[in-house]
């Protein structure tokens, strides 16, 4: 047979034909220009890197009659033999066939003689991780002190197989996968060279197929050539490798976003009727979705998604609808889905199971359903909100009206309880009504009965801080339960701090706070300017009183009686009417669905 496989007929013959792996090829021509070359290397890394590629041209340089040299002239006799593979100095030896003791003993006996026809004997030990541990141990010594004109090199997939000893006693390269646009430019330089006519689309889709061998991506060029007859189109690519074009993926994550279960299930029958693989539908559906979490969250997502500007643009419409969190979500349940079809006999359930959890939040019980589910939530109570406001404010745009609903919760402030525009009418009203005084019959003037009959207690003189706040020690007592609330919201030590006052009073517009004698700590902390700010505003917000705060110690062995422990009364008693409505609309987003005239029940 005259045909060479295109894999190895475009093998790499020097050091700067070597794709992708110029931390390597640097490294090592710069030791041969030097003459710093060691006694054993150790070359990781995945399949189709070019691992063994790079230790046979490490060999050439190393016996070409020009060498050692960085550039092996590749046409003396130790070069073509080397590349024809039956150079005598040359061994490459498969560790998978070859990976007992007695192999290695009869390399440790041969390994003394002279080279017959090269500079070097070079001993090539592919995967060599599945060598023995017996057999590591009789190449432990040879490999650590092997004669002058012996060089090995070792190469495997998985160097954490290999034994630490080993490892130490080689110079480690690791090779990296391929990346897709290096790869593309090789594929077009191959497929110039054979006379293949490659649509340009094709291209990247095989080198993503290969997913960073370059010996994959030869070996399916040469497939689609065989196949096609020297015209490989994407629909080609499509159809041979059994990829799932974009459109396919497109329309899946459209009926994703429209949670149509029979959509669903009428998409994954005319996709089997196809021919598809649905194992191998799931592999590409991850992709897609990685890819549009990369257009979610990157800069410059254009050029890590290898695509045309056409799709690229319909994926980032795609991407804008969803949530971070969705879009992992999906990667995590298609992910699981798609190892665990290696095992299932009825992969195309899988895969309907599969949509349908991704449709349905509530099928789903993991955590990051549970997200998903809490998020949906929100966000239809963010639209609801939104409706809201427009219909108060329509001049709004939808984004505007979002901005402005995310501003209020971030802003959301503990109100005053009274309106301050009405602050001065009811100033002028309430100073007006202390001018008042009772008739001759001892009956109270009508103003102020309807004031008792709301509920509002006088104190015995107004607040001096200009408010017209009437207060009174019963009053501040019975709310105080929503001041230490309000504390607690503020600042938590504060208020731990507090639950040590014994009692509070009102005294000549003056709110004292009185400890018990063994409590001076507490009382020297709440003097303190920022807990006694935070005890002023507390009782501000709650009974719209402003007071100078005073701390002092109980007198006598016997404490007061501890506020903390009054005796619960009617709500209209602690606070009148429209405090307790305001604090009822602001912590618990209640509405006025029926308003009852005062005595109604």
């Amino acid at each position: 047979m005259s045909y060479v496989s295109l894999y190895r007929k475009y093998r790499p013959q020097t050091f700067e034909e070597v794709v992708g792996q110029d931390h390597i090829t640097h490294t090592l021509s710069n030791a041969l220009k030097r003459n710093m070359i060691s006694h054993a290397y150790l070359f990781c890394g995945p399949r189709g890197t070019g691992k063994t590629s790079v230790a046979k041209i490490l060999a050439k340089a190393l016996n070409c009659e020009k060498g050692p040299t960085p550039i092996p002239c590749n046409k003396c006799n130790a070069c073509l033999q080397i590349n024809s593979g039956s150079f005598v100095d040359v061994f490459e030896i498969d560790a998978a066939s070859n990976r007992g003791i007695d192999e290695i003993r009869n390399l440790r006996e041969k390994i003394h003689f002279l080279p017959a026809d090269g500079r070097v004997k070079v001993y090539i030990i592919d995967e060599v991780h599945m060598l023995t541990r017996e057999a590591f141990n009789a190449l432990l010594k040879t490999l650590e002190e092997p004669p002058p004109h012996v060089i090995f090199v070792l190469a495997t997939t998985e160097p954490h197989k290999v034994l630490p000893t080993i490892l130490s006693r080689c110079q480690r390269f690791d090779f990296k996968i391929i990346h897709t646009s290096d790869m593309v430019v090789r594929l077009l330089q191959v497929a110039k060279t054979e006379g293949i006519n490659v649509e340009e689309r094709a291209l990247p889709l095989i080198a993503r197929h290969a997913q960073g061998s370059l010996r994959d991506a030869l070996g399916m060029m040469d497939q689609l050539s065989s196949f096609t007859g020297k015209e490989i189109k994407v629909d080609d690519v499509v159809s041979l490798l059994g990829m799932s074009h974009a459109e396919l993926l497109f329309e899946t994550v459209e009926i994703l976003l429209k949670r149509d279960a029979t959509a669903i299930f009428e998409f994954v029958e005319r996709l089997v009727e196809n021919g598809r693989d649905p194992r191998q539908f799931t592999k590409d559906l991850i992709e897609y979705v990685r890819a549009l979490f990369i257009i979610k969250n990157a800069n410059e997502a254009n050029e890590i998604v290898n695509v045309t500007p056409e799709v690229f643009a319909k994926m980032g419409a795609q991407a804008a609808c969803f949530q971070e969190s969705g879009l992992m979500r999906f990667l995590d349940v298609l992910s699981v889905a798609h190892s665990q079809m290696r095992w299932d006999p009825d992969a195309r359930l899988a895969l309907e199971m599969t949509l349908m959890k991704l449709t349905r939040p509530e099928m789903d019980s993991s955590l990051e359903g549970l997200l998903c589910r809490v998020e949906e939530l929100e966000r239809i109570i963010v639209d609801r909100k939104s409706k809201t406001i427009k219909k108060e404010t329509g001049n709004l745009k939808g984004g505007q009206v979002t901005d402005r609903i995310i501003m209020e919760e971030k802003t959301r402030t503990p109100k005053v309880t009274s309106n301050a525009k009405e602050k001065p009418e009811k100033l002028k009203h309430e100073e007006k009504k202390q001018g008042e005084k009772p008739r001759g019959d001892g009956t109270k003037p009508k103003s102020e009965k309807k004031k008792m009959e709301d509920g509002e207690v006088k104190s015995p003189s107004p607040s001096p801080s200009g408010n017209g706040s009437l207060i009174n020690t019963d009053k501040v007592k019975r709310a105080w339960p929503v001041i230490l609330n309000k504390v607690k919201e503020k600042k938590i030590s504060t208020y731990a701090l507090l639950l040590e006052c014994k009692s509070a009073e009102v005294e000549e517009s003056n709110l004292v706070l009185k400890f018990n004698r063994r409590a001076g700590f507490h009382k020297g902390e709440i003097e303190k300017s920022q807990n006694l700010e935070f005890v002023r505003k507390s009782l501000e917000e709650v009974l719209g009183f402003k007071a100078k705060i005073k701390c002092v110690l109980e007198e006598g062995g016997t404490p007061g009686p501890s506020i903390q422990k009054e005796e619960k009364k009617d709500d209209d008693e602690i606070l009148d009417r429209e405090k307790i409505v305001d604090l009822l609309q602001r912590d618990f987003d209640a509405e006025i669905t029926e308003e009852n005239s005062p005595g109604e029940h």
